[in-house]
């Protein structure tokens, strides 16, 4: 192989290597580009989904306000139900005794 010969198979080799290095170049900074995207997005979801658990939050603060104010309810209802129970008890037990003992008590009233 002649000099000359040897010198323009050296530049091909080098003009192959340049462009290799701009298609790595490029494929590089596109790679990069769709990284900086996915990571911007997955930064976009981490801020919505924070928005979304503060109103979660809150709502759970509300519901726990709910539940709490309904177990008072709850425990009112719980004891006017046990007062209902003994005053309905009292009146059976009246009116067993009226019926099982004194029939004098009717007369009076006739």
């Amino acid at each position: 192989m002649t000099p000359e010969a040897g010198l323009v198979r050296l530049e091909r080799v080098a003009m192959l290597l340049v462009r290799a290095g701009y298609r790595a170049r490029k494929q590089f900074r596109d790679e990069l580009r769709e990284h900086d995207r996915m990571i911007n997005h997955a930064f976009d979801l981490q801020i919505a989904n924070e928005g979304k658990f503060a109103q979660y939050e809150e709502r759970f603060i509300r519901n726990e306000e709910r539940f709490a104010r309904n177990e008072k309810r709850f425990a009112l209802l719980v004891e006017s139900q046990a007062n209902t129970d003994r005053r309905l008890n009292s009146l059976i037990e009246i009116i067993k005794e009226g019926r099982n003992g004194d029939s004098t008590h009717g007369d009076e009233h006739s």
